[in-house]
């Protein structure tokens, strides 16, 4: 061999070393801008570029800020199964009611920020619970898992309230990551308290809307990045992309759900709607909120909203 070839071959060698360390660095940097914490230090301040930053003059949205600070509420934690202390925000109502609203927010996303859906509820005599899920807000997880392990964490809400009260009529409220938690919970074993369940622009799985953003947000083909950021969520928090389906979790659900999509929305696109929608095993509604987009149907379509989800709770209470 000569000694051109051989610095070749050395060249050549480290040239696919460093492409390789590439590939396997772009999956970690995926899974820690899409996974990692997204606590904030101040939960009055809406996050960069967000819809609540985009919508901060809307009437509604501000409406539920100020029940939110000015409502009697406590902060509750419980112990899920893996021995983890969860925490939420509980409002009781005066009303002395045995109906529970379990209202999930979304990614990257603090209890304050589903405060219109919570007040809602509330103002119709029903206690609610905002939890932290995953990586946001007093949640002990360093992670997201986009409602995988949530589900798990949200079960075990349920059954903490119907532990207190075996009377509890529990509904299930979700937006956005936070509606794919719903979808994702409805496919658990689920105390008999759990009556219903609003899912709220939900995406088909974590694959799935990862795979989206790749093509559309981050203009990176898949296969470049996804691989690697999946076994990276596996080894981190114990599941592959694939896993998390909220279509596999609905072909086992057994509770009657309404599902809800705006037809601008172009986070979660309305493609997600109908594959979810047909998977579901049990009685379901949907309902698509026209000139919606991602997670702004309340707050836009404010009264349009309210009686669809209103006249679901009613026919299932």
């Amino acid at each position: 061999m000569t000694y051109q070839l051989k610095i070749a071959l050395i060249i050549l060698g480290a040239v696919a070393g460093l492409l390789l360390l590439a590939y396997v660095a772009l999956g970690f940097v995926f899974f820690f801008i899409a996974l990692g914490s997204k606590r904030r230090e101040d939960e009055t301040v809406p996050c960069k570029n967000s819809l609540f930053e985009r919508n901060a003059d809307n009437a509604n949205l501000k409406t539920g800020y100020r029940w939110y600070d000015s409502t009697y509420k406590q902060e509750v934690t419980i112990k899920n199964r893996k021995g983890v202390t969860l925490h939420g925000m509980e409002f009781r109502n005066p009303e002395n009611t045995n109906v529970w609203v379990v209202v999930l927010h979304g990614w990257t996303n603090v209890k304050r920020e589903v405060s219109s859906y919570a007040m809602e509820h509330y103002k119709r005599g029903f206690n609610v619970l905002i939890p932290d899920l995953r990586g946001h807000g007093n949640s002990e997880s360093k992670f997201v898992s986009m409602g995988w392990l949530d589900r798990l964490d949200v079960v075990d809400w349920t059954k903490s309230i119907a532990k207190e009260n075996p009377k509890a009529k529990i509904i299930i409220h979700g937006v956005s990551m936070g509606g794919a938690t719903t979808m994702m919970t409805t496919g658990e074993k689920l105390p008999e308290n759990v009556i219903m369940a609003i899912e709220d622009c939900g995406f088909m799985g974590v694959k799935e809307i990862f795979t989206d953003q790749c093509i559309r947000k981050y203009h990176l083909p898949p296969k470049l990045v996804m691989p690697q950021a999946s076994l990276v969520c596996k080894l981190i928090n114990g599941f592959f992309f694939g896993e998390a389906s909220c279509v596999k979790q609905l072909k086992k659900s057994k509770t009657p759900t309404l599902f809800l999509h705006g037809d601008k929305d172009d986070f979660v696109l309305l493609e997600n709607l109908e594959p979810v929608y047909k998977a579901c095993a049990a009685e379901k509604e949907k309902y698509i909120i026209k000139g919606a987009e991602h997670a702004v149907s309340s707050h836009w379509f404010h009264e349009e909203y309210w009686q669809v989800v209103n006249d679901f709770v009613d026919r299932h209470l």
